[in-house]
């Protein structure tokens, strides 16, 4: 069963991968998403003739708004470990005329030389991968002395659901955390970047609500969490049913209550 926390480390090998493009393009649409992407533009000082990486590249939707800053003097290359995403990236970008590299590339691993950008950003991938901290060195070596690296990423500590059953609530969301390869990336950015000899690190916090079930759900994945924290014992068929028949009528009555914190962090290579 393809789940949203475990599945997009491994895109290429799930049964339905437009699972995954589905959310994407749902995270896109909302608010939250866009205003902090802007941001986080605006914080690497993202001009016209910039050269950027964006890790963890997805369907572009950030490649192509970083592509529109740099315009024809500049470029931007974006990576990720999915041909799939990949493929559909590049379907996105034909006729364009934006000039973005899309590469398959391991974060960690980076085949880029030393000191080829003047910034760059990763969002929502470091949850993904076991060793956050060795994609952000990898980020740091490419970059340019004087230039921005940045990171958002949620911190699912901090997922919370207004349930009245606090036990089966904290059982869930704890589940749904540690299904993530580093379902607390967030409270480690700033540790991360300074570790890596950043300087002028600075760390900013958001959060985002949702009162609709079905979005709720696109987002947070709850039916599938739900059946997976009861197929592996954590909570009992019974309670997994009623829990979801409570959230469903605290939707109809529109009492529902879902958040996250994120957090964005960045910080300048000496």
């Amino acid at each position: 069963m393809d789940c949203l926390s475990s599945g997009f480390a491994d895109v290429d090998h799930s049964e339905d991968s437009s699972l995954f493009s589905s959310c994407l393009e749902t995270l896109n649409s909302l608010p939250y998403f866009q205003d902090y992407k802007r941001q986080s533009f605006e914080l690497m000082n993202v001009r016209p003739g910039s050269v950027v990486l964006e890790v963890g590249c997805g369907l572009g939707f950030d490649a192509f708004a970083l592509a529109r800053i740099v315009g024809g003097s500049g470029r931007v290359v974006a990576v990720d470990s999915s041909r799939t995403m990949l493929q559909k990236a590049r379907c996105r970008a034909e006729g364009s005329g934006l000039c973005i590299d899309f590469r398959l590339e391991d974060a960690g691993h980076l085949e880029i030389e030393d000191n080829s950008f003047d910034c760059a950003r990763v969002d929502r991938t470091l949850q993904h991968v076991p060793e956050p901290k060795k994609v952000l060195e990898e980020m740091a070596r490419v970059t340019k002395s004087g230039g921005c690296i940045l990171a958002y990423e949620p911190d699912w500590g901090t997922f919370t659901i207004g349930s009245a059953d606090r036990q089966i609530t904290r059982k869930i969301a704890e589940f749904w955390c540690d299904t993530f390869k580093s379902g607390w990336i967030g409270r480690y950015l700033y540790r991360y970047l300074q570790e890596i000899g950043l300087e002028d690190v600075r760390i900013s916090p958001s959060t985002l609500v949702i009162t609709k079930f079905d979005l709720a759900n696109k987002v947070f994945d709850i039916f599938k969490n739900a059946e997976k924290a009861m197929n592996q014992g954590m909570v009992s068929s019974s309670e997994a049913t009623g829990w979801l028949k409570e959230l469903q009528e605290d939707d109809r009555k529109g009492s529902l209550f879902c958040s996250y914190t994120g957090f964005m962090a960045w910080g300048r290579k000496p």
